[in-house]
């Protein structure tokens, strides 16, 4: 494996990056010199924007159509990273579904699909991926502080965001002698489509357990995951990007996040 180029001439793919907090990862990534990488799952308009913006950000782009619930999408994803014939430097793991229902009521089919494209795509496309990757390359997956305490009726999405905790861990420990960075990110509470049922108040109200008495932005959340990319003594680490505290100074979970 050789070393990594510099930050400018990266090679990034970013899952879930049709628009929200993807196409912020996109363009935070984006610069002249830089291949990215678009997956998207459905909305090809909207990938295309986000195309569009990476490439007047001065950076190569190239887009990939794959529903991670079903296991074909991964060869998709995979064959569009090998055709560039570059090594992949960073590889972030974003998309994400939450479906709400109590836990009684979420169906055998609602388990399958949130399993699948928040647990199951990411272990499947790391493992497809990793002759692409060298040493020096980062891993990042989106976790969510649901993963960690749960949330009323999110019960499918909290068990697939837990096992993405694992999953960092245990793909951080195993690639760490190739020099392979893993890590992952706690957004909290931003107002993407994944939000768009939280009434304006609730939100509100939610954002209010930040001690700084708001949440982030897309923006600054892929600002602190292109320095996350940029540090080569760090892995295995969930980082918690937003300011919400139990009284005693432990992180608390909102109901939404």
């Amino acid at each position: 494996m050789s070393h990594a180029p510099s930050a400018n001439a990266r090679h990034v793919l970013i899952t879930g990056a049709s628009r929200g907090l993807g196409r912020a990862l996109a363009l935070a990534f984006a610069s002249g010199g830089a291949t990215i990488g678009i997956h998207f799952a459905h909305d090809a308009a909207a990938a295309g924007e986000t195309s569009a913006a990476v490439r007047r950000a001065g950076a190569a782009v190239y887009m990939v159509q794959a529903d991670f619930t079903a296991r074909a999408a991964i060869d998709a994803v995979a064959e569009a990273v090998r055709g560039t014939h570059l090594p992949l430097d960073v590889l972030v793991l974003n998309a994400g579904v939450a479906i709400t229902a109590p836990l009684v009521a979420t169906s055998e089919a609602d388990w399958d699909t949130t399993m699948a494209v928040n647990y199951r795509a990411p272990m499947l496309l790391l493992d497809a991926l990793e002759e692409c990757l060298r040493r020096g390359s980062h891993v990042l997956a989106v976790g969510s502080l649901v993963g960690v305490r749960g949330a009323p009726g999110l019960a499918a999405y909290a068990a697939s965001k837990g096992a993405l905790l694992g999953f960092v861990r245990d793909a951080a420990a195993r690639m760490g002698g190739l020099g392979i960075c893993v890590n992952g990110v706690l957004p909290g509470l931003l107002r993407t489509g994944m939000m768009h049922a939280v009434p304006e108040a609730q939100f509100d109200a939610l954002s209010a357990e930040n001690v700084l008495g708001r949440p982030n932005s897309c923006e600054e959340i892929a600002r602190a995951v292109t320095l996350i990319a940029s540090m080569n003594a760090v892995s295995g680490q969930m980082f918690a990007l937003d300011s919400r505290l139990h009284p005693d100074g432990r992180l608390v979970a909102a109901k939404e996040s």
